[in-house]
């Protein structure tokens, strides 16, 4: 007995090992995320609106709103960001990035003890969820955060709980993943689908009754979230009734896209735009076969699996051709795919024999890893070719250091001026900054220039050129300090507040 709890303990080294390693990686991943936009990469307005989202219903008394776009709620379905709230509220920014932390961890701890997968499966599923492209998506350069990025994680831990037949867990995860936005309910349709097509191939020479009951089963499925995504969408319409003249709306965005959609595919219209929709579908399919290629000999099972993504391609069409096309290959597209095709990686990495290593396991598991590199490889020369490099974006040393980065565009006494003024605001009061500076606000609720009118209320304290003639716009505003090229106007009681923030001299550091 004493023998074989040794060998058990053995086989279980290597799938420990490989878990712990992923956690670093993941970790690894969220550090430099963080310091990425501690250094200011991440200045794409779309960021600070997803921030104001998650806490618009504690400092405003409104359930997703935004300063750019108003009224969200009636333009997308992002019902999960208010849970980011308790990270967001105390950290900022650093919460979703956390949030997004936590959901990989989770992901890929869950992944090192699937009793369904065998080593060379787990180093596939992991392969893929570490990948370059995950990294890209992860990254999300320039924007820094959507909420489609959860996708993947989640997709991920979805696609477990139906392996494995824990169905409260997986309607559980179903819910999270339609909160994501309108079209998680679509995703978890493919998944779904996915799931009982690998079901019924694996069902041999069972009876007819039992692939029945397997087909009953997944129409129900299918026919629930169907009716999912359409009480979606027509609580959008619903939300969107009667804010049409004051700011868009989702209604009004679908039907623009769906007439760009059909004449494109009708081939009508600007032929670029229908070759940018072409080769979008290329890389996608591209990034398919690579997620997938670590399977092996399982490719096959995976590659079986890919068409379940037909439903998810029409929603992101329609959804890329508003905006010409352009978007495809941008990282919530990406994201929203990849969590697809890591719950087919998934459902096909499954060995069907005890997960426990056998005397060829240790070929297998060489051969994934070999694969592995090798899709790795393919993914960062596609990554080279699509304008990213994620080399600089990892380095932990040139990232504290700020060298050629956004941040390094900052006069340093600025900077520091900044981060004073930032650290002794309180939380989600309004403020406005120009240039790419307004990421040092990112416990304040920013106010960007030129959409004041659907911030919930004016900024209160206002970072301008030092040279701008001093304003009395929505009431008096009073002069504060000044350092460099930069000036402060406030309300007059907020002064006291931010008094010698000019004579800041600290060494620069995280806010």
């Amino acid at each position: 007995m004493a023998v074989e709890a040794g060998q058990a303990g053995k086989s279980r080294l290597p799938a420990r090992v490989l878990g712990a390693t992923a956690v670093i990686l993941v970790l690894y991943a969220g550090l430099c995320k963080a310091l990425l936009f501690r250094d200011l990469e991440y200045v794409g307005s779309d960021f600070f609106s997803f921030l104001e989202m998650t806490w618009s219903w504690h400092y405003a008394g409104r359930l997703l709103h935004d300063n750019v776009y108003g009224s969200h709620h009636a333009i997308h379905n992002f019902y999960l960001l208010p849970a980011f709230a308790p990270l967001t509220i105390p950290l900022g920014a650093y919460g979703l990035v956390l949030g997004l932390v936590l959901l990989n961890l989770l992901a890929v701890l869950r992944v090192g003890s699937a009793p369904l997968l065998d080593l060379s499966g787990r180093l596939a599923l992991l392969a893929g969820l570490l990948s370059p492209v995950a990294g890209f998506v992860f990254d999300h350069p320039r924007w820094g955060f959507h909420p489609e990025l959860c996708y993947p994680p989640l997709a991920v831990l979805l696609a477990l709980d139906l392996l494995e037949g824990r169905w409260k867990r997986a309607i559980l995860v179903t819910a999270l993943v339609v909160l994501v936005k309108e079209d998680g309910a679509v995703l978890a349709a493919s998944v779904v689908l996915a799931h009982f097509a690998e079901r019924l191939s694996s069902l041999g020479t069972a009876s007819r009754e039992e692939r029945r009951r397997v087909m009953r089963a997944a129409l129900r499925s299918l026919f629930a979230l169907a009716l999912v995504f359409l009480a979606g969408l027509l609580a959008l319409s619903a939300a969107g009734h009667g804010l049409v003249p004051t700011q868009g709306t989702a209604t009004a965005r679908i039907l623009a896209s769906l007439r760009i959609l059909t004449r494109t595919l009708a081939g009508r219209g600007d032929p670029y735009r229908r070759l940018q929709m072409e080769d979008g579908l290329a890389v996608y399919a591209l990034i398919g076969v690579l997620i997938l290629l670590p399977l092996g000999k399982r490719l096959s099972r995976g590659l079986l699996l890919l068409p379940s993504a037909l439903p998810l391609l029409a929603v992101l069409l329609l959804s890329s051709a508003g905006y010409q096309f352009a978007l495809m290959l941008w990282p919530p597209r990406v994201a929203t795919l990849l969590a697809l095709f890591l719950a087919c990686l998934a459902f096909a990495s499954v060995s069907g024999g005890s997960p426990v290593p056998g005397p060829g396991e240790g070929r297998a598991v060489a051969a994934t890893g070999v694969l592995a590199a090798v899709s790795w490889g393919l993914q960062l020369v596609m990554l080279s070719a699509l304008g990213y490099a994620p080399g600089p974006r990892l380095r932990v040393v040139a990232l504290l250091d700020g060298g050629d980065y956004r941040v390094s565009t900052v006069p340093e006494q600025e900077l520091r001026f900044l981060r004073c003024l930032a650290r002794r605001l309180p939380g989600g009061m309004p403020v406005s900054s120009f240039g790419d500076t307004h990421p040092v606000f990112h416990r304040q609720s920013i106010v960007f220039e030129g959409f004041e009118e659907h911030a919930w209320r004016p900024a209160r304290l206002r970072v301008v050129p030092a040279s701008e003639p001093a304003s009395a716009a929505d009431g008096p505003l009073c002069r504060g300090p000044r350092l460099g090229g930069l000036a402060v106007e406030a309300e007059c009681d907020l002064l006291p507040l931010v008094a010698g923030c000019d004579r800041q001299v600290s060494p620069r550091g995280p806010p």
